[in-house]
């Protein structure tokens, strides 16, 4: 993903992603052993004049292949938030493309909604001129939390900068790691 210029390097950077250990391959292999596996245990029965067992069989395999792609695509989304001395950027990718925003340092605010609603998640975003771009969402709620904490570290409030220049360097947050 992009820098806001080639000479400017951000102050920090932040990399946001799904916890998603399964890779593309993993998940075929996997498929393919339950596929297999179904598909015998269902041949056998069809063999012996079970035959019904085929059609649900195939309907187990159909909704096994969509939960999977759906995981698949949910867990290739990736977000980088660059924080340079003037600005804001956060880049996410996801299956259906990429966007990016950016925001001035000097105005941008975090703001985390508390869980309300079917969802019972929060909602972390960063605000500035009547804009909100939602970060973190695919984290969990501690995850979540904390990347809200650090990200105020580093903008500041709205007409403030931080109190010290953040420290340099790359952090990559996932649901499992601790950002404090």
């Amino acid at each position: 993903m992009g820098s806001a210029s080639p000479v400017e390097r951000p102050l920090a950077e932040i990399h946001v992603s799904a916890n998603c250990s399964l890779s593309r391959g993993g998940a075929w292999i996997f498929f393919g052993v339950v596929a297999a596996s179904s598909l015998a245990v269902a041949g056998f029965f069809a063999w012996h004049g079970f035959w019904p067992v085929l059609p649900f069989a195939g309907l187990e395999l159909l909704v096994l292949g969509f939960v999977l792609g759906y995981s698949m695509r949910q867990g290739s989304q990736r977000e980088v938030i660059s924080v340079y001395a003037d600005q804001v950027v956060v880049e996410r990718e996801t299956a259906d493309g990429r966007d990016e925003a950016r925001f001035q340092r000097h105005w941008v605010h975090t703001r985390l909604m508390p869980p309300r609603g079917r969802a019972r998640r929060s909602r972390l975003f960063l605000c500035a001129h009547g804009r909100e771009w939602e970060v973190g969402a695919m984290l969990n709620e501690s995850a979540r939390a904390s990347l809200g904490r650090r990200l105020a570290d580093l903008v500041g409030g709205v007409g403030t900068a931080p109190e010290r220049e953040p420290a340099g360097g790359r952090e990559h947050h996932q649901n499992t790691v601790s950002l404090d």
